[in-house]
């Protein structure tokens, strides 16, 4: 009967949401989101910085500040700031702020949680807090956080920093999240779903959401059905060879988002006991033959064939996108010359190439087919292995830093370009909290000595000035490749009122209903 409606009504799979049998507006009060990764994990417990962690826990948690469309901070459990001296950021909280288990949120929470993550190695979210000396509570509802040097970007830096309840994580043996957010975990299958619920009592007031559940698709034209079919209300990742079927359905608009993020190739850069090149010295050490794989990758190709075009995507050129504070306009792309590419291979001494193993991750048709496309390209002056795994073993594997080469995005969700030196280009140091998604040990004094003062400038023409010398000095050195800036493609319900921000967060708080 269903196959029989949609084929004499020309709908071609569009299925009418907006009325029911008896032409009766439908109330809608629930959100089913399509994700194509889950969280890994639930705050504190957490280890992973990735944004599908991101977006998951920070609807069940919040933070002191947040960011608006344009990377601009405003309040959210902190209400106010100022700087009684260069090293000291004071924040008044809000006050009346419950947990979901009803424990009052104070300058306690602040204090503790800021501790809690400084404390855990495991942390993905440690780097942002290196510059934090310690904290002092002032009252119940006032707080001091005390740097070891002027740290102009703190509040970029407590963006994704949760603020966790001490009461419950004292007294709690058991892994489940508490937070004052606006939804409360209710249900959650490892590599399923996750389901949340309003918190009723939360500060920001009612929500028009009542409950959401995040979905896992990895399936990228499932994905595309499933919003078409309207059996979920938001794609939250659409491939842009869909984009104009799903426009084509007048039941689903789609959102172009611009996206801060960068794909990018990186390397492992241990000229010794490398993890690919044992007993040997490894090639990818040499800046030459990085140069050679930059120049033998011909991005505009893979953004014609692959991504539709720079209406999806646009080549990238170094470390962040032009949204991004930090951005230098004058760093640009290595252009595609493959003769250049096999000049630079013989004068490396390897004239007839290596064997390579590019891992990659295989939830993604696209991304395979990039890989791949890349694979091909690189053919003509190395030997490549593409080494394709699930999502969770792949960045296991290159969070533990045993992999050669391999494929990669970045969003800097602070806003900030200053987090790419702490977590990416400022050589690894494990107990300081330095560097650890700096995956293959890339290391430059200079570059070093950039990062660290750019968190301690205070004059916002200078610390740019400084960033942009450091994202020169590691382009030259080749400390990644960068490929291209993608557009984030959003696939939503006619009935659904939301604006995606680029942090690419999907904030049940700001979704509503027509």
């Amino acid at each position: 009967m269903i196959l029989f409606i949609l084929i004499f009504s020309g709908l071609s799979g569009c299925i009418n949401q907006s009325e029911n049998d008896n032409d009766t507006p439908l109330t809608r009060d629930s959100l089913v989101i399509g994700v194509t990764e889950l969280n890994f994990g639930f705050y504190p417990w957490a280890k992973s910085y990735d944004t599908s962690t991101i977006t998951v826990n920070m609807n069940i948690f919040n933070a002191l500040v947040e960011p608006d469309q344009i990377f601009r901070l405003k309040p959210k459990l902190a209400t106010s700031w100022n700087n009684p001296n260069n090293l000291t950021w004071r924040f008044y909280l809000r006050e009346n702020v419950k947990f979901h288990n009803g424990y009052s949120f104070t300058s306690e929470d602040v204090n503790y949680s800021i501790e809690y993550i400084k404390g855990d190695v495991g942390s993905g979210l440690r780097d942002l807090l290196a510059s934090v000396e310690k904290v002092e509570i002032i009252d119940e509802h006032t707080v001091d956080i005390i740097t070891d040097g002027p740290c102009p970007v703190l509040l970029n830096k407590l963006v994704d920093i949760p603020m966790l309840s001490k009461r419950y994580q004292e007294e709690t043996s058991i892994e489940w999240p508490i937070g004052t957010g606006p939804y409360k975990l209710v249900g959650y299958v490892e590599e399923e779903y996750v389901i949340l619920d309003r918190f009723d009592d939360y500060w920001g007031g009612p929500l028009e959401v009542k409950n959401v559940t995040f979905t896992k698709i990895d399936d990228e034209e499932e994905m595309k059905n499933a919003v078409i079919d309207g059996e979920i209300d938001i794609a939250s990742h659409v491939i842009p060879r869909y984009y104009e079927e799903i426009l084509e359905c007048q039941e689903v608009a789609v959102d172009r988002c611009p996206h801060p993020s960068v794909i990018y190739l990186g390397f492992d850069f241990r000229e010794n006991d490398s993890v690919g090149y044992k007993g040997e010295k490894n090639p990818l050490s040499d800046v030459r033959v990085r140069k050679a794989i930059y120049h033998a990758i011909n991005i505009t190709n893979i953004i014609d064939n692959i991504l539709n075009g720079t209406d999806f995507a646009e080549p990238a050129s170094q470390f962040v996108s032009s949204l991004i504070f930090g951005y230098n306009p004058a760093i640009e792309r290595l252009p595609y010359d493959l003769d250049k590419a096999k000049e630079l291979m013989k004068e490396a001494g390897y004239k007839d190439g290596f064997e390579l193993v590019l891992d990659c991750h295989n939830d993604s048709y696209t991304q395979r087919r990039i890989a791949e496309n890349i694979g091909t390209q690189l053919s003509e002056i190395i030997d490549v292995k593409l080494n394709f795994l699930p999502v969770e073993d792949f960045f296991m594997k290159i969070v533990t830093r045993n992999t050669s080469s391999y494929i990669l995005g970045w969003l800097v969700a602070t806003g900030d370009a200053g987090e790419i030196f702490d977590y990416m280009l400022r050589t690894v140091d494990k107990e300081v909290g330095i560097g650890t998604y700096n995956l293959g040990f890339y290391s430059n004094s200079e570059v070093d000595s950039i990062g660290e003062n750019v968190s301690h400038i205070l004059d916002p023409d200078e610390r740019l000035e400084l960033m942009q010398e450091g994202f020169r000095i590691a382009m030259e050195d080749v400390a990644w490749v960068p490929l291209y800036v993608p557009r984030c493609i959003y696939g939503i319900a006619d009935y659904i009122t939301w604006n995606p921000k680029p942090n690419m967060v999907l904030a049940v708080e700001e979704m509503g209903f027509k």
